[in-house]
């Protein structure tokens, strides 16, 4: 499914996709610290794949919530556990039942956007660049490795210094380190945006941004 997509489809998607934040603000959905430091034990790169698959098209935030919370797939990797984590925090105390909706959608909202930042960013490499990525949700979820050709990784950030930023700063480690001892060695490609400018738009590398990492996938410019 996914090495079928035209940069078309994606961009329909992106028109047609609702708000993936709703209404939400910044300081409201990242002040429950449980949920923004939250991973169900699905992955979001997981259920995200699984939900495309299913669907046999990317899909809206709309159709991404519809499998969530009425499939029984959806509800198992995602919805249920959601619910519960909520749950938990109204009934010990620790967070009323809006701001705890409204940070799980933030939550939410936002790995929504990276999924379809990534695979914007993987059909734009293919299509126009013809380079013959590769993706799995398990090197996402375990390596921080977004899409590889032969030995060479690439990775998507978002500048963000409290999560991933840069070779040294964030709590999240890139995959340069994570696979640091693999041998024969990888070679390590990323492309890091800075942090979006526009609310609730999806935010994607510039085509200079694919110019340049697209020259260093063939091995043609530095990597970073």
């Amino acid at each position: 499914m996914l090495y079928r997509l035209t940069e078309e489809e994606v961009q329909r998607v992106c028109r047609r996709t609702e708000h993936a934040l709703g209404e939400v603000k910044r300081n409201v959905g990242e002040s429950v610290p449980q949920i923004v430091d939250w991973h169900p034990d699905f992955a979001f790169a997981h259920t995200f794949h699984f939900c495309m698959e299913q669907l046999g098209e990317v899909p809206t935030f709309q159709q991404f919530r519809e499998f969530s919370l009425g499939s029984a797939e959806g509800r198992k990797m995602l919805g249920d556990p959601a619910k519960a984590l909520i749950r938990d925090l109204v009934e010990t105390g620790k967070c009323p039942q809006r701001r705890a909706q409204a940070a799980m959608r933030w939550r939410i909202g936002n790995a929504y956007y990276g999924f379809l930042r990534e695979v914007y960013t993987l059909v734009k490499l293919r299509r126009k660049h013809h380079i013959d990525l590769r993706a799995h949700p398990l090197a996402d979820a375990l390596f921080r490795v977004d899409a590889w050709v032969g030995r060479r990784a690439l990775s998507l950030r978002v500048g963000n210094g409290k999560f991933r930023q840069g070779a040294a700063a964030g709590r999240k480690t890139p995959a340069e380190k994570l696979l640091t001892d693999v041998v024969p060695p990888l070679e390590f490609t990323t492309i890091e945006l800075a942090a979006a400018s526009t609310f609730g738009e999806l935010h994607v590398p510039t085509e200079l941004d694919l110019d340049h990492a697209a020259a260093r996938l063939r091995g043609t410019g530095p990597s970073l």
